[in-house]
């Protein structure tokens, strides 16, 4: 596989790119919105020059530090990567420099578009069952070696057919504990996806997976401040933008959220299997509502007894 030349010029956000615009094979169709501006660069639709019917989503990176670590990353791991198989990760298939020297990445298939700004139609059940249909994902990928060190919402996509779709730029191999190798962030993501002790510099983790995980759940259930530093979730409760909900519904849910966030990796949910469970039975709890209802006052687009008890005691210590 082709790899491009990562000697950039000199750090540049990348231009917008017209309709037409080609890359390689593809040709850009339109720019995608993705509701946040902590990632490494912009994302396009783009269609094959002569299989038309093709389709891939294309993410032209800034020429920084961030976008030169993607690439680095892909470069390193593109041969792995291909043999990652799961319904909803999408990984890179090939690469390249655009006429002006940014790098990009090609994730061919039709993807839909990023998930931010379609939550404004989206209803609580439905955002908490994109939810499990992530954790599920990285589920298989644990199995298959990998874990998603890095989360950046504009990475999280809804596709076509209304189901989630992770786009793998932040998935690396799962390190081994005796000698970790990752401990570098890449995606510029947010920090406020970024687990305390990554930010101290310690390799990513199952746990460190999981407060990522916790923090998008947050964002999805509780709505967000757009900051300098990208997309922060705010901290209330479930209850605030979601008035409907019965009390044990939302005192389940703030559990979940602060379980999965907690600032020690010993106190928190273990890993997004889990997160998966628990949102599952948070799901057969909370009774079918019409989208009506659940939607009344969404924000706008812009847990089994052993860990309640072990964090309500170290709470109350």
């Amino acid at each position: 596989m082709r790899m491009p030349n990562l000697s950039l010029p000199p750090p540049a956000a990348a231009a917008p790119l017209g309709e037409g615009q080609a890359l390689g094979v593809w040709r850009l169709l339109k720019p995608l919105p993705d509701g946040e501006q902590a990632h490494a660069g912009q994302w396009y639709s783009a269609r094959h020059a002569l299989a038309t019917e093709q389709r891939a989503a294309v993410l032209v990176l800034d020429r920084s530090d961030q976008g030169a670590g993607v690439m680095l990353r892909y470069a390193d791991q593109a041969g792995d990567l291909a043999q990652l198989s799961h319904p909803h990760i999408a990984v890179p298939s090939d690469s390249g420099v655009t006429p002006d020297a940014h790098p990009y990445l090609i994730i061919e298939g039709e993807h839909g578009e990023p998930l931010l700004p379609q939550l404004g139609g989206l209803g609580l059940r439905q955002r908490i069952e994109l939810l499990v249909q992530l954790c599920e994902a990285l589920r298989s990928a644990h199995q298959q070696g990998w874990l998603l060190a890095e989360l950046d919402p504009a990475m999280i996509w809804r596709g076509p057919d209304g189901s989630v779709r992770l786009m793998g730029l932040g998935l690396t191999r799962i390190p081994d504990p005796t000698d970790p190798f990752d401990r570098g962030l890449s995606l510029g993501a947010s920090p406020a996806f970024v687990a305390p002790e990554r930010r101290a510099g310690e390799a990513p983790s199952l746990a460190s997976e999981v407060y990522g995980l916790g923090a998008f759940a947050r964002l999805l259930i509780c709505g967000w401040d757009d900051t300098p530093r990208g997309a922060t979730p705010r901290r209330g409760s479930a209850a605030d933008p979601w008035p409907l909900l019965r009390e044990d519904e939302q005192v389940k849910l703030d559990g979940l959220l602060r379980a999965a966030m907690a600032e020690s990796p010993e106190l928190r949910l273990r890993g997004a299997e889990s997160l998966a469970d628990e949102l599952r039975e948070w799901l057969g709890l909370a009774p079918q509502r019409s989208a009506a209802e659940l939607t009344a006052k969404a924000e706008p687009p812009q847990a089994r007894p052993a860990w309640w008890k072990r964090w309500l005691r170290v709470r109350q210590a």
